[in-house]
């Protein structure tokens, strides 16, 4: 059997009696009633039919190597849980697999395909159940009611009220509960959704979205009462509120969660850190009453993990609770991706990074599943290709006689990599993606004040082709190829201020990539000024710098910032980011090419070309810079 997640999990121990003494010293056997069921779990798998990519650290010949390899996809997901099936199986152990919601958006195939390809594909997965997730209402109700039907698995939302709802009422396969039985053991499974789903999705308007605290106790209760003292919750409401409900909840034996893109568990000895720093993978949260426990399980994001975990009731309680996520990859491995390039590894170092990974638990060599694998390949892979030779609009800069139908790109303001230097006002392109996330974001209701990523994040130029038209490919393979998610990060506005300053900083010394390009904001980078006082007339534009209305930043302000995931964890000069963030980051399961080729089409049904905007950056270079800067400045006339 190929070897995927299990390595190294305990067997979980089987208590069948406890011999105790009653009141009047007599000898009796106290029978205590035990129950051990394996659950295995996924959430946000976000349309994550292809692997992603993955860097960890491996352990080869005492010295850390830094490897880069492919992560995840549906075919490795199916893999894991049919062997996990399989193995509960021949251990004759009650087994769950679920899904924590957020099936829909995060890759093209979504965009192409809707909710059917995942509708498909899941079926093949022989889930028991799965929560609803807000981005399956995101193209409203009626992919959802697509999806709903074509499934072979239940969808539970307890606090979603359908009565209402002409077109949701009458689905059958959406349910607040459902009640498996094992011989005579029986186990209730509820869902528990977004009781603000409004506000960041598209939901019927008559749909209507009850407490959790009060549905999750509630549940229960109905659940007790009918003989079910053994429960799982299957949620799509992050981590943070996850525990809420461990807290305020009585009877919750299980949360299997979702929504927070939270991989839990101790992976630092990949190099990778702790999944979270409020809570463990299997962390027990004692429940009001001060005796019973929640068990809290969560397996990330973009279907790179399968998580597992294995629970013993003892008299409806649960007792003891244990397991971890695994990170399913390939065997392709190369060292960390570098700039543009990866170098293969030795026969050697493959070997040694192959027998490395077989002693961890927590990652995995991974196959494919053959029969989803020639799915995606055969039916929806050409499916894909047409996309990308779609075209979404057209480039045209009135302020470039030279390349109209182009929006330059430079890391750094008067460095040339592609086409202009711009030496004062940077990025051309870059303005227009991070317009694209603000964008994005705020037509889902996230209400971001502005976006800041890093331009190394933005690939090339904004250009037409050889027949003037920009096209879903061009986004895809040439402007903003590494799919990163949209993230949001919440700061206070004298930390925004510290980190425009510091990953400037950064960029002139360290890393080009991370000068940072933005949107809704304008202000001054004085180079000359001293250090904490480089960002002068720092202004928040709420309609974008063009339209004006612009406001001094209030340092004691909380704004909500839109960046990339990958800067969001306060990678390249982004430290502020991780280290001053107000709440926890924000994935919005968004992707920014995708949200790109959006932008740019609603651009076009407005009647617009993609035009240059005001980037909002007036840059002044530091002394010790100036000898870095282009001169003479490489196509001048384009620098207004």
């Amino acid at each position: 059997m190929n070897k995927t997640m299990y390595k190294g999990l305990l067997a979980t121990a089987i208590i069948v009696a406890l011999t105790g003494c009653n009141s009047s010293d007599d000898d009796a056997t106290v029978n205590i009633d035990t129950f051990n069921l394996r659950i295995a779990h996924i959430n946000d798998t976000h349309s994550s039919f292809d692997p992603t990519s993955l860097d960890f650290t491996a352990q080869v010949n005492s010295e850390d190597m830094s490897i880069n390899t492919d992560v995840g996809g549906y075919p490795r997901v199916a893999t894991a849980l049919n062997n996990a099936r399989t193995m509960a199986a021949d251990e004759n152990k009650p087994f769950l697999a679920l899904h924590g919601g957020d099936a829909f958006q995060g890759s093209l195939y979504f965009n192409v395909l809707k909710g059917a390809g995942n509708a498909t594909l899941l079926r093949e997965m022989n889930l028991d159940a799965m929560t609803i997730g807000n981005h399956e209402f995101d193209l409203g109700d009626g992919p959802l009611i697509e999806f709903v039907n074509k499934v072979n698995f239940p969808l539970l939302a307890a606090n979603l009220d359908t009565s209402a709802d002409s077109q949701m009422s009458g689905v059958t396969n959406i349910k607040p509960y459902i009640i498996k039985e094992y011989g005579d053991v029986k186990v209730g499974i509820f869902g528990l959704v977004l009781e603000d789903m409004k506000s960041i999705s598209s939901p019927g308007e008559d749909l209507v979205f009850n407490g959790e605290v009060v549905t999750a106790q509630a549940t229960v209760d109905a659940l007790n009462e009918m003989g079910v003292d053994k429960v799982v919750m299957v949620s799509h409401i992050g981590l943070d509120r996850d525990i809420r409900i461990a807290e305020s909840v009585n009877g919750v034996d299980v949360i299997v969660g979702g929504h927070s893109h939270t991989l839990l568990g101790d992976f630092t000895n990949i190099g990778r850190g702790m999944g979270s720093s409020i809570a463990s993978y299997a962390e027990m949260i004692t429940n009001p009453n001060g005796t019973s426990k929640t068990c809290i399980v969560q397996a990330g994001e973009v279907a790179q993990a399968v998580g597992q975990a294995d629970i013993t009731f003892e008299d409806g309680d649960v007792t003891v609770c244990q397991g971890n996520n695994t990170l399913l990859i390939g065997d392709n491995f190369t060292h960390e991706y570098v700039e543009d390039t990866s170098e293969s590894l030795t026969e050697a170092d493959q070997s040694a990074v192959e027998a490395f990974v077989a002693e961890q638990d927590n990652i995995a060599i991974t196959e494919e599943d053959a029969l989803l694998r020639s799915i995606i390949d055969i039916d929806y892979k050409p499916l894909i290709e047409q996309f990308e030779g779609k075209v979404i609009g057209q480039v045209f800069d009135a302020n470039d006689p030279v390349d109209t139908g182009m929006l330059d790109h430079v890391r750094q303001p008067g460095v040339k990599r592609n086409g202009a230097s711009l030496p004062v006002t940077g990025s051309e392109a870059g303005a227009h993606v991070a317009a694209s996330m603000v964008w994005k974001l705020n037509q889902h209701g996230y209400d971001v004040d502005m976006a800041i990523t890093n331009t190394g994040g933005v690939r090339n130029d904004i250009k037409n082709d050889e027949n003037g038209d920009l096209t879903a490919g061009y986004i895809i393979g040439s402007l903003l190829y590494f799919s990163n998610e949209l993230a949001i990060v919440e700061l206070k506005g004298s930390d925004v201020t510290q980190l425009l300053e510091d990953t400037i900083n950064y960029s002139l010394t360290t890393s080009s990539g991370s000068f940072p390009t933005f949107a809704n904001v304008e202000f001054t980078f004085n180079g000359k000024a001293v250090a904490g006082e480089q960002i002068e007339d720092l202004h928040i534009c709420p309609n974008g710098v063009a339209a004006g209305s612009c406001t001094d930043i209030d340092p004691d302000m909380t704004y909500k910032i839109s960046t990339n995931a990958y800067i969001a964890g306060g990678k390249d000069g982004y430290d502020i980011f991780e280290t001053k963030k107000l709440s926890p980051v924000i994935k919005s399961g968004f992707i920014d090419n995708e949200s790109m080729i959006e932008y740019v089409e609603a651009l076009t049904l407005a009647g617009q070309k993609l035009e240059e905007i005001p980037t909002g950056l007036t840059f002044i270079a530091p002394t010790s810079f100036e000898a870095n800067l282009d001169n003479p400045v490489f196509k001048p006339e384009d620098n207004q």
